[in-house]
């Protein structure tokens, strides 16, 4: 949902500041006598308030049955309406509210009676006051047509019974003196009467307010402004906005209303510079819920547990003998798997630093190891001979390879399901596999270097690569097509420069062969230049898969059917410096903390 800046958002015909204070003009509108005599304001805290709790209810019932129907889901606006609202808007109800209408623009009048006298559908007092003004509908229709004796005959048998149900006093009396007149008008009661077809439409619109009454059993109809859920989740989200000092112009996207607005604050400082490890630092991650703990692998073939609070070494993780080119935290934090140039891919515990099981794959170097999510028995790994590979913790044993890429692959992930594979390759090409059934679903080309680094949003819409031609890249994965291009850091030489998303998926933040770390928005609008055309290839032919709800069915998706947009080049929004001379090959990010990994030996510890 995107939302205006505090002062420029309102309601739908009102300013918020008219919206959210109790004094709207602004105090520069105000001379200086008039400040002085003004009252003072004060913010009101979200305990103050107080409601009716019977009323808050039932506006609240009210919003909901509002926004379901403009959501268009009959059904369960009907269950909604009638089960909590008591609001019977059966199909049989609709029927008949119908055939009354229908009875009242033909003019049939003598059917009405029976349609509306059944019983339990109106109160006997409305009942008779709704049947005197079709009765008197009818009559003024006969005298219309000269029909007098027809006129005389209704007035004496059907409105003379019911003539204390008139509508206003003396309206009777009118109607008999046209009983002797030539024509409706000749009574002043009836001059401004519109005729037969004006006054029928005029019935059917009393006939419609009244069913309209009847919805809440009788109680007084409340207004409900249009769209007006939307409108307050929007007037509360300004609010929390501007309790944060919000001051930038444009529109402000609000991430989610799950939680209050956090206003996204770039990590600015480094906080501190871990030593320990003895040359280059190849790969960080962060574990704990607010990433309390990090974890670094380098070329020393160590790997670090420390604080990222006081910056303490907990645990050094001994066992590999030859430099670590990956390192994963599982979903937990309670272990840590790393990948390593002598092959093998350990799985250590965090809290005793013992290594809890090695695998062997017998493929050369392991570039990537990442965790099934969810999952702290099954693991994946992309190695130098060209095959992926996943693995079962617990027995030890290997699960299944993926094969298809023509040179080493560098880098793997799962998909937030765990049941989607993406990696990326030497030969310039990311795939996506089924990672139960072992088959390549996608084989996404268009990068011109080699792919260091893939990873999935939270949500699996989108899928980033870092590629080895100073670029990093977005894959929209329901349009089927590259999106948006991140440029201004280096990464060509031999070096795996990694990038990933950050801040719920809105920044992407990477490292850089100049070394420092770059920051992009994910959808830089003001920044973006378009440059050229790139799709997502449809090449493969094995069936569909149905776990990914982003993956749409294979059989729609055609080369003439995909929009084959623009791919759009990001300038990067924030640049950090502070590791020494080298590459920054990997960085993480985790509630706001940034690690670093440098060639320098050093993990930097980023924050705001």
């Amino acid at each position: 949902m995107s939302l205006l800046p505090p002062n420029q958002q309102a309601g739908p015909s009102s300013t918020p500041s008219d919206t959210l204070h109790l004094h709207s003009k602004s105090d520069t509108a105000l001379s200086t006598r008039q400040r002085e005599k003004a009252p003072l304001r004060r913010n009101v805290d979200v305990d103050e308030i107080n409601f009716d709790e019977n009323d808050f209810d039932q506006e609240i019932d009210l919003l909901i049955s509002q926004y379901l129907e403009s959501r268009s889901i009959p059904n369960v606006t009907e269950l909604w309406n009638e089960n909590v609202l008591g609001i019977n808007d059966s199909r049989e109800r609709k029927v008949w509210i119908e055939d009354v209408e229908r009875c009242i623009l033909d003019g049939d009048y003598g059917s009405i009676e029976g349609l509306i006298s059944k019983p339990g559908l109106l109160k006997y007092q409305t009942l008779k006051s709704f049947l005197y003004l079709c009765w008197r509908q009818q009559f003024l229709e006969h005298v219309e047509n000269r029909e007098s004796q027809k006129a005389f005959n209704l007035l004496s048998k059907r409105l003379k019974p019911l003539e204390h149900y008139q509508p206003v006093p003396y309206d009777f009396y009118s109607l008999s003196y046209l009983t002797s007149a030539s024509t409706v008008h000749d009574a002043p009661t009836f001059r401004d009467w519109a005729g037969v077809g004006p006054e029928r439409d005029r019935l059917v619109g009393v006939w419609r307010e009244l069913m309209g009454s009847q919805k809440c059993d009788d109680k007084e109809k409340r207004y409900v402004p249009p769209d007006r859920l939307r409108t307050l989740l929007k007037q509360a989200a300004a609010w929390q906005i501007s309790q944060t000092g919000y001051a930038s112009e444009g529109a402000v996207k609000l991430p989610t209303l799950l939680t209050d607005y956090r206003p996204r604050q770039l990590p600015d400082r480094l906080y501190h510079l871990i030593k320990g490890h003895t040359v280059n630092v190849k790969c960080v991650d962060l574990m704990g819920h607010h990433g309390e703990l990090g974890v670094s692998g380098a070329s020393d073939s160590t790997l670090r547990i420390f604080s990222t609070e006081d910056y303490t070494t907990k645990h050094i993780l001994q066992g590999h003998t030859s430099r670590i080119w990956s390192c994963s935290s599982s979903d937990s934090g309670s272990m840590v798997a790393s990948g390593s140039g002598d092959g093998t891919i350990r799985f250590w515990d965090v809290n005793s630093g013992e290594c809890m099981n090695v695998m062997y794959g017998d493929g050369g170097d392991v570039y990537s190891v990442k965790w099934r999510p969810g999952r702290e028995d099954q693991a994946v790994s992309a190695s130098y001979d060209k095959i992926l590979r996943s693995w079962d913790i617990e027995t030890s044993k290997q699960l299944r390879t993926f094969s298809g890429h023509s040179q080493s692959t560098l880098a793997v992930t799962f998909d937030y399901t765990g049941n989607m594979i993406a990696s990326g390759s030497k030969d310039k090409h990311i795939r996506l596999w089924d990672a139960v059934g072992g088959t390549c679903i996608k084989n996404v080309t268009g990068c011109l270097g080699e792919i260091t680094s893939v990873e999935f949003d939270q949500q699996g819409r989108y899928l980033l690569a870092g590629c080895k031609d100073n670029s990093n890249r977005l894959w929209d994965l329901r349009m089927q097509r590259n999106i948006y291009r991140y440029t201004g850091h280096q990464n060509t030489s031999k070096n795996l420069i990694r990038c990933s998303f950050a801040h719920d998926a809105s920044l992407i933040i990477g490292g850089s062969e100049d070394g420092c770390i770059y920051l992009w928005e994910r959808e830089a609008s003001t920044a973006a230049i378009p440059e050229s055309k790139g799709l997502l290839p449809s090449n493969q032919t094995q069936s569909q898969i149905g776990t990914p709800s982003y993956y749409p069915p294979r059989e729609k998706i055609t080369a003439s059917s995909i929009d084959q947009g623009s791919i759009q080049t990001v300038k990067p929004l924030k640049v950090l410096e502070g590791h020494e001379e080298g590459s920054v090959f990997d960085v993480v990010w985790k509630d706001g903390r940034v690690l670093s990994a440098g060639e320098d030996g050093l993990v930097g510890v980023w924050g705001t």
